[in-house]
């Protein structure tokens, strides 16, 4: 008789067992974007991950209306434009997805895409399971026209490297249909656009927490020092630096609002003279074999004091490599003398609380360098 209740719950766990089992086994989601925030439209709406633009294409918010995105009250997909030349630039437009696949198996990959008739009707995944080496995913062809196709699938399953992955990435990116782009319904053009809509990572819980895996915990690198926000006057320069440690050489992307910048990988990114395309939101990823992290984010804005302006000086040679820089004045200033090396160069501040218009310098030995004042 005492037995009854323990086979009683016996009975209750056995019963128990088919619906943990299918809970286990059910995708769950990892990070989606529905790109209804049409003021952050690469911001993931739920999940972590970075969302990137390759190939200099523009984003703009455009209707989603047809898309699988369920919403009903302001439905925008991410329009993309500005795709390459007829016969340039094969799988280097397009979008990236950067996240971490650590607690997950069986990823899944699902986006709904709407293109016009001259858009690439070629789409080309390409994934990475170690945050560098690209392979070729599956490759769809778009139909153009006024409606979306909805719930394009890649399911990374079979693919045991993409599970408990912390560098996991995915690009979406067009390219040749044969040996050069074809259009979606008609001849390609560089006006055509894609948009995409309802994008999201799903996967099946595998059980692994995250610090659990010592390829995230401990081999990733580490920030040390995160990039700083800055405020420039207009024409002014400005410096980004970050500080990283972690085994082997370091690798460096700099990213603004989102969008990979071309040619910026070096610890620092260095703008010489600031302008209004240069203001947003400066990430930075640090990679190496075993993976990468990215950075905070750090604001790149003006000085909106409007009696700080910069102002070009003339720069006279003089005896023994000295200079004589010279620039207009006005009553009741006074100015700091900027030289930057190269065009692109770090910015340094020379002199501070000059009343003249006038200042003998000696640059070092090096670049070309370029002089300005601030006037204050």
């Amino acid at each position: 008789m005492q037995l009854q209740p323990i086979a009683r719950t016996f009975a209750l766990l056995l019963a128990a067992i088919p619906i943990l089992s299918s809970l286990l086994c059910a995708q769950q989601p990892m990070v989606l974007w529905d790109f209804n925030q049409t003021n952050d439209l690469l911001r993931a709406t739920s999940g972590t991950a970075t969302l990137a633009v390759l190939g200099g294409l523009r984003t703009a918010p455009a209707s989603g209306l047809g898309s699988s995105d369920p919403s009903t009250n302001a439905d925008f997909a991410l329009q993309l434009t500005g795709f390459p030349k007829q016969g340039t630039g094969a799988q280097s437009a397009g979008l990236e997805i950067s996240t971490s696949t650590v607690g997950f198996q069986s990823v899944v990959l699902k986006f709904d895409v709407r293109a016009t008739s001259t858009a690439s009707r070629r789409l080309q995944v390409l994934y990475s399971t170690d945050g560098q080496t690209l392979k070729a995913g599956p490759a769809f062809t778009l139909n153009g026209g006024a409606t979306f196709t909805n719930g394009l699938t890649v399911d990374f399953s079979a693919i045991p490297e993409a599970a408990n992955q912390p560098d996991f990435r995915v690009r979406l990116v067009s390219d040749w249909d044969g040996d050069s782009y074809v259009g979606a319904a008609g001849n390609y053009s560089t006006v055509g656009t894609w948009r995409i809509d309802h994008l999201r990572l799903t996967g099946v819980s595998s059980g692994v927490q995250p610090g659990d895996s010592e390829s995230e915990n401990s081999l990733l690198p580490t920030i040390s020092s995160q990039p700083m926000s800055l405020q420039v006057p207009d024409e002014g320069g400005a410096l980004f630096r970050v500080a990283a440690k972690g085994a082997g050489p370091l690798g460096y992307q700099w990213f603004l609002n989102g969008q990979l910048l071309s040619g910026a990988t070096r610890q620092e990114l260095r703008i010489a003279q600031v302008s209004p395309d240069h203001l947003g939101l400066y990430t930075v990823r640090v990679s190496h074999a075993e993976g990468s992290v990215l950075s905070e984010e750090a604001a790149l804005s003006l000085l909106t004091d409007p009696t700080i302006r910069p102002v070009r000086v003339e720069a006279v040679p003089g005896p023994q490599g000295s200079l004589r820089l010279a620039w207009p004045t006005r009553p009741g200033s006074t100015y700091s003398v900027l030289r930057s090396e190269g065009w692109d160069g770090l910015t340094t501040v020379i002199a501070t609380g000059v009343t003249g218009g006038s200042l003998i310098e000696t640059p070092p030995a090096g670049d070309q360098f370029f002089y300005w004042v601030q006037v204050q």
